[in-house]
């Protein structure tokens, strides 16, 4: 789903990025993408090769089976040609590290087992307490020659994170329109009009900027509007939110649009909406790819976008990542 409008402002602050925000060259083809937790546990993702992405470790199960050592892991599990000799860990707190691997094992998550690797020095200190059954992730780990950026998280309170918001708003308004003009009305109407809800702030959940396609960088959000919520009586304390994910980037002229990949009315909870947030991009001969984890209560899975461009976003591949509910 795209947007589009003329916003000088947001123009003027996209020209401003310094020259390193335009992406580099792309590196070698045959890399794999880890994400990292914040206990040292390391979750092999993807495998690019030969322009093609594979995700062959195993999945979360019921229960998993492990093997003794790192060694007998199946040569399949690695999809490439030998397994990993070393990792690299990149994170938005420290420049790219060596990540020594010391085993194997096999973690909770949500209501499965899932193999993972165990390194001791990508623990983070302190250790930051779970959100729910959802753990906190670190960083990611890549094994091979690749070049990987960590995308640049926004302080919501910078000018810079003013002037997207106030470009974003009448986007933000078209898109919501749309939204609630369609199957939304047989079960929900909202409790402000739409002329009032035009009018009433959006709110930024988070901003991340990162290389894209389009000559210079996009910007992946969370954005919400809230409401008062009428009912149910006992729920009015929590307001109604219309919640929307994506990409913010600059198109033909002074054209900025949009790429969303979720949009939805929830409570102030967010607790029946996919949330993502992004953790790398990594340069392919196609272009910048973003990896995301998109997380529920119940639920999580890793997700590679390749970064949108005039036609908007495209999803390569999304691997599951554990759930309290079935796939």
């Amino acid at each position: 789903m795209r947007w589009s409008s003329r916003l000088p402002l947001l123009l003027l602050l996209l020209r401003c990025l310094t020259p390193g925000a335009v992406r580099a060259a792309p590196g070698p083809d045959t890399f794999l993408l880890a994400i990292v937790r914040d206990d040292g546990l390391v979750r092999p993702v993807a495998v690019h090769a030969r322009g093609r992405w594979r995700s062959p470790w195993p999945a979360p199960v019921k229960e998993a089976e492990v093997p003794v050592r790192l060694e007998d892991c199946p040569l399949a599990w690695w999809g490439t040609d030998s397994p990993p000799l070393s990792w690299t860990l990149h994170t938005s707190e420290a420049a790219p590290q060596p990540l020594p691997i010391d085993g194997i094992t096999w973690v909770p998550t949500y209501c499965q087992q899932q193999v993972v690797l165990r390194s001791r020095a990508g623990i983070r200190q302190p250790l930051r307490p779970a959100d729910g059954l959802r753990a906190h992730k670190r960083g990611v780990a890549v094994a091979g020659e690749a070049q990987l950026t960590v995308p640049r998280q926004i302080d919501q309170d910078s000018a810079e994170a003013r002037a997207l918001l106030d470009a974003v708003q009448p986007l933000f308004n078209r898109d919501e329109r749309l939204m609630l003009a369609g199957d939304y009305f047989a079960v929900y109407t909202p409790s402000v009009d739409g002329n009032a809800r035009d009018r009433m702030p959006v709110e930024a959940l988070g901003i991340y900027e990162g290389p894209g396609r389009t000559g210079g960088p996009v910007y992946f959000v969370e954005l919400q509007r809230r409401y008062p919520r009428r009912a149910p009586a006992d729920l009015q304390w929590c307001d109604e939110v219309t919640y929307m994910s994506g990409w913010i980037y600059r198109g033909d002229g002074d054209r900025i649009e949009t790429s969303l990949i979720s949009n939805d009315v929830t409570s102030c909870t967010l607790d029946s909406v996919v949330r993502a947030i992004p953790h790398a991009v990594v340069e392919t001969a196609r272009g910048p790819v973003w990896l995301l984890e998109e997380y529920r209560p119940n639920g999580e899975a890793f997700a590679l976008y390749l970064a949108p461009d005039r036609q908007g976003v495209e999803p390569l591949r999304r691997v599951f990542g554990g759930s309290c509910s079935g796939r």
